[in-house]
C-alpha cells in the first residue's frame, strides 16, 4: 500500500466515527472501531473498491462532488472539509523548497510595539515565534535568550520543562495543544515536501507521546481563541485566556493574551511590566 496524506486522513477519520454517530448499529462483530470502508462509501454513493483505491493511494485525485460526499459521509466540520480538498490539490504535486527563517513586516513589528500593555507574539506557519513584544518575552522566559529550538509554540506547549506541569494545555480536545496540531496539520497540507516542517513533526513526535497522539488524530483547522496555563516563577497566575488574528503576512498569525478591565490577568501583566525590562524582537 502506498500511503498518502490523503489515504492517512480518510482512514483516519474513518476509524475515529463511531458507528451510532453515524447512525449505524454498533453490532458485535466489529474487529476494529469505527466504520468499515464499505459503510463510509454507501454513505458517501461511492463503491468500497473505488474508496479503498483512495485510501490506499492507488487513485487519482477525486473530484470535488466526490470530496463533498465524503465530506459528509464522515461527519468532517467546516474545516477539516477544507482540508480534504487541500489534500487532494496538493496530492502528488512537488513540495516547496524550504524557505529561510520568517521576519514581519514592519507593520506587524509596530502593532506588536503598541500592544505594550499585553503580552503579543507573532508566528509562521511552523508556530515559530518570530516576533514578540516585552510583555509576551518576560510571560514566557525570556526568548531572546532561548536557543532558537525553543522558539517555538509547539515546543512550549509539548515539550519545555514545565510543559508536565500543565498537562491542561495537552488535552485532547479544547486545549491550546490541540488547536496548535490542528493548524499544523493545516499548513502541512499545503507543504507535503517541507523537509523543514516534516522534521518539526518528527522531533516532536519523538519528544512528546502527547503530541504524537493528537497528530494521529488527524484533526485539521483550529479554534481562534482559547486559555493557556502559563507558569511563570515570579506570578500566581497562571491561566490566561487568549486569539489569534490572521496577519497580512503570508501564513503568519498574531497572538494576544487577554486582560479585561478588572481582571486578575490585568494584574498579572502590570506586574510583569513593572520587573526589568526585557527585549522585544
Amino acid at each position: 500500500m502506498s500511503d498518502t496524506p490523503l489515504g492517512a486522513f480518510l482512514r483516519a477519520r474513518r476509524r475515529r466515527l463511531a458507528p451510532a454517530e453515524a447512525g449505524l448499529p454498533a453490532g458485535s462483530r466489529r474487529r476494529t472501531p469505527g466504520l468499515r470502508r464499505e459503510e463510509v462509501a454507501a454513505r458517501a454513493g461511492i463503491s468500497t473498491d473505488y474508496y479503498a483505491r483512495l485510501e490506499q493511494g492507488r487513485q487519482r485525485v477525486p473530484t470535488g462532488p466526490v470530496l463533498d460526499a465524503l465530506a459528509a459521509a464522515l461527519l468532517l466540520a467546516d474545516a477539516e472539509r477544507v482540508y480534504l480538498h487541500r489534500l487532494a490539490r496538493q496530492q502528488g504535486r512537488p513540495g516547496p523548497r524550504p524557505a529561510g527563517p520568517a521576519t514581519v513586516s514592519p507593520v506587524t513589528r509596530a502593532l506588536l510595539d503598541t500592544l505594550d500593555g499585553t503580552p503579543a507574539f507573532a508566528v509562521d506557519h511552523r508556530f515559530d515565534l518570530i516576533a514578540w513584544n516585552s510583555l509576551a518575552c518576560a510571560l514566557l522566559g525570556g526568548l531572546d535568550t532561548r536557543p532558537v529550538h525553543e522558539r517555538n509554540l509547539l515546543w512550549q506547549v509539548f515539550c519545555c520543562p514545565y510543559s508536565a506541569r500543565t498537562p491542561a494545555n495537552r488535552e485532547a480536545v479544547d486545549s491550546i495543544g490541540a488547536d496548535l496540531v490542528a493548524g499544523l496539520r493545516a499548513h502541512h497540507a499545503d507543504r507535503p515536501g517541507d523537509r523543514n516542517l516534516a522534521a518539526l513533526v518528527a522531533g516532536l513526535s519523538a519528544e512528546s507521546p502527547a503530541f504524537a497522539a493528537l497528530w494521529a488524530q488527524h484533526r485539521a483547522g483550529a479554534r481562534r481563541a482559547g486559555v493557556a496555563q502559563i507558569l511563570h516563577p515570579e506570578l500566581n497566575h497562571d491561566t490566561f485566556p487568549y486569539t489569534t488574528l490572521a496577519l497580512p503576512d503570508p501564513d503568519q498569525l498574531l497572538f494576544v493574551f487577554l486582560a479585561p478591565p478588572g481582571s486578575e490577568a490585568r494584574d498579572v501583566f502590570r506586574n510583569l511590566r513593572t520587573e526589568d525590562a526585557p527585549t522585544r524582537r
